[in-house]
């Protein structure tokens, strides 16, 4: 703290050595005042220390709404307060570079670019390593606001600056670089390079968002040409990192890309469950942009798989959602799907007047592009313009200020010689003024030596004052900061007792739940015994009597004697199922429904020929049903394999269940002979199966032809019953 009183001593005394005169009155003050002074200076170096800190502290809390809480306006506000404060350039920097990336974010590009660029004369002050990290994220930025305001060859030119210093930085920054360009590169449909420069962009020192979009990125060049393995595997990394980060925005980009994969193979059922997936995601996430490219694109697969009736309802989702305020390209896809939906089931008007809808935004792109190209073509011609008369205004500047500066020029020299003459006159004056201020400043001179005298000791006095107050100063915070620790300190002791405290709790607590555990396993021996008897008879014995009764059929021998074994042995596996079913409804209840089902479907593959494919969809949802429909929907799945195995000859069975939040949906398909549904709607097992779909509400849909096979659709509304 004295050190900053140092340069006002030296000034003071420097302005005395050169007067010719003292005023005792000013030292008389000085020394009354001394103490005021000291005081003043110390409160000017504290002033700055708080003005500091409270720069920084505005620009976190600015930071922390824009970042945590997205409130941009707020958070800006504070950014614009921290830089009233006169802060650090670094902190000035940073400020700049935050209030950029908001304005970006908020949709204003323009002040963003504007905030960004007052931080280059800045950054250019610093030395090589500050100035390296600091423009290498300044110009990635500007990179990124000129990108999303489609002005690609800026934003290159930004991007390519970034990377010259990134590359003196560190290989997590060049990193960045290098995927923010393939980024700009995959926009312009530019594929080959955009994977160059992913390739070069090292995974290992992205972190896990940019890694997820290298990989959903790469995912989306091989698409797009055609290399349908690699962009499997991009996807399925990302799917990993995104389910291990709980990053759902990505997973249902992730999901929209092993659809596209999918739909472009014309697997298109497999498409189906995969857009179904993402629109799940995106309907979660509330993100309407993807949420409208899965429903339109669910639309284009049915269409693809002749289902139009299933189709409409998406597009009808997908209309609401866009309104009249979507882009153009939007409304124009959906238009086109409507109308091919509507052409293929009949309703020829309505496929005409979404016709119509659809050639009318054509032609109002056409005519906002064409009208686009114009405004540049007259722009460009303005700017032409108004340049040539810049460069002749710019001549007849320079004319005129050459014609001032030959008149100026005259005046000075007809100045000059009034001058030479004046100074002739004053140096006679002065000459004679010399001889007498000689013998003035002689006297002068003496009187001075004494008040220097005096002076330097009415300094040594002032220094004994200063160190005094000083040690004051420096009393005062260090009894404050041991008042301080005290209080820590009797803090820790209570904070040490409460933790006893509940810690004792805790073991009292952990006790009991010992306890409760001890009981709860007996129980549950009990019940798991209960299980095992019905896993036994359900499992492995009615397997077991499926399977042999498979095998027995594919002898083709129609002896009497085969037909009463075979007789016998339906009459046995119907025993046993129904008495596996007694037990099946406490064993539901107290089991995960989606696994007693893949363990079912699992040992019945594994004791015939069948080859059986379970996928399930939103498990969670499905296990939560009422027992009522998960009793209902197992005994149904019974009897569809028990029907196919009887009649279809099928070697292949499909099992997809999956729910939302109005309904249950099973889709149960089969490779085998199929049959004319006119004649077998009134077979038993179908009869069962519509009869339990009464009891619950369900409605059921068979769509079959002889020798292709069979698809089973259930839905169960489900809504009600949770």
């Amino acid at each position: 703290m004295f050190g900053a009183v140092q340069p006002y001593k030296q000034i003071f005394f420097s302005v005395l050595n050169k007067s010719n005169t003292f005023d005792f009155f000013l030292l008389k003050r000085l020394k009354t005042n001394t103490g005021f002074i000291l005081f003043l200076l110390l409160a000017v170096q504290l002033s700055k220390a708080q003005t500091a800190t409270k720069a920084t502290s505005l620009f976190k809390k600015g930071v922390s709404l824009i970042d945590t809480d997205q409130q941009y306006d707020e958070g800006i506000k504070l950014l614009d307060s921290a830089l009233l404060y006169s802060p650090s350039k670094p902190i000035e920097i940073q400020i700049n570079f935050a209030k950029g990336v908001a304005l970006n974010s908020q949709g204003n590009p323009s002040l963003a670019a504007l905030s960004l660029q007052k931080n280059i004369p800045l950054i250019n002050t610093f030395g090589p390593d500050l100035k390296n990290k600091f423009h290498a994220n300044n110009y990635r930025v500007l990179g990124d606001i000129f990108k999303s305001k489609g002005e690609p060859v800026k934003s290159m030119e930004f991007y390519q600056k970034a990377l010259r210093y990134a590359e003196k930085h560190n290989k997590a920054s060049k990193a960045v670089v290098l995927h923010q360009i393939a980024v700009l590169l995959l926009e312009k449909e530019e594929y080959t390079e955009a994977e160059r420069y992913l390739n070069l962009a090292t995974g290992q020192y992205l972190n896990e968002s940019l890694r997820l979009g290298k990989y959903l990125n790469l995912g989306e060049v091989y698409v797009k040409t055609n290399r349908y393995k690699k962009a499997e595997k991009q996807y399925e990394a990302a799917k990993d990192l995104a389910l291990n980060t709980n990053n759902n925005n990505a997973l249902s980009h992730v999901y929209l890309g092993l659809a596209t994969i999918h739909f472009e193979r014309k697997e298109y059922v497999k498409a189906i469950q995969f857009y179904e997936q993402a629109n799940t995601l995106a309907k979660q996430l509330g993100t309407k942009q993807t949420e409208a490219s899965s429903l339109l694109n669910l639309a284009l697969s049915y269409t693809k798989t002749g289902q139009h009736f299933k189709a409409l309802p998406y597009l009808k989702d997908a209309e609401t959602m866009l309104g009249d305020s979507s882009s153009k390209m939007l409304q124009m896809h959906l238009n086109a799907i409507f109308a091919s939906v509507y052409e293929n089931m009949g309703s020829y008007e309505k496929s005409i007047v979404h016709l119509k809808k659809e050639t009318e935004l054509k032609e109002s792109i056409f005519n906002a592009e064409k009208n686009k190209q114009f405004e540049e073509l007259k722009i460009a011609y303005e700017t032409e313009k108004q340049q040539q008369e810049i460069e002749f205004l710019t001549l007849q500047k320079k004319k005129n200020e050459l014609e001032l500066f030959r008149q100026e020029e005259a005046l000075k020299n007809l100045s000059l010689e009034k001058e030479l003459e004046g100074t002739k006159q004053q140096n006679t004056i002065l000459q004679l003024q010399q001889n007498t201020t000689e013998s003035e400043n002689k006297i002068a001179l003496l009187k001075k030596n004494q008040e220097v005298a005096k002076a330097e000791a009415e300094q040594s006095k002032l220094l004994k004052n200063a160190y005094l107050i000083g040690f004051f100063v420096l009393l005062i915070p260090l009894s404050a900061l041991l008042f301080m620790y005290y209080q820590k300190l009797h803090a820790e002791r209570e904070l040490s007792k409460k933790q006893k405290e509940l810690n004792q709790q805790q073991i009292t607590e952990l006790v009991k739940d010992q306890q409760l555990n001890t009981i709860k396993a007996s129980i549950k021996g009990q019940e798991l015994e209960r299980e095992r008897i019905a896993q036994e008879l359900h499992d492995f014995i009615g397997g077991n009597l499926a399977a042999i009764k498979l095998q027995l059929e594919n002898f083709k021998l129609e002896t009497p004697k085969l037909q009463t074994v075979l007789t016998h042995l339906d009459e046995t596996y119907e025993q046993v199922r129904h008495l596996s079913h007694d037990l099946l409804s406490k064993k539901i209840k107290e089991n995960s429904f989606i696994d007693l089902v893949d363990d079912y479907l699992k040992s019945l593959s594994a004791s015939s020929d069948l080859s059986i494919n379970f996928l399930p969809f939103n498990e969670h949802l499905i296990n939560q049903s009422n027992i009522k429909i998960q009793t209902a929907l197992y005994k149904i799945l019974q009897e569809l394999v028990n029907n196919t195995i009887k009649h279809a000859n099928a070697t292949v069975i499909d099992v997809n269940v999956s729910a939302s939040s109005n309904f249950i949906n099973l889709l149960f398909e089969d490779n085998g002979k199929g049959f004319e549904n006119k004649n077998t709607l009134k077979g038993v097992g179908l009869m069962n199966i519509k009869k339990r779909l009464k009891k619950i509400n369900g409605t059921l849909n068979i769509d079959t032809v002889l020798g292709r096979g069979t698809l089973i659709d259930i839905t169960i509304p489900y809504k009600n019953e949770l």
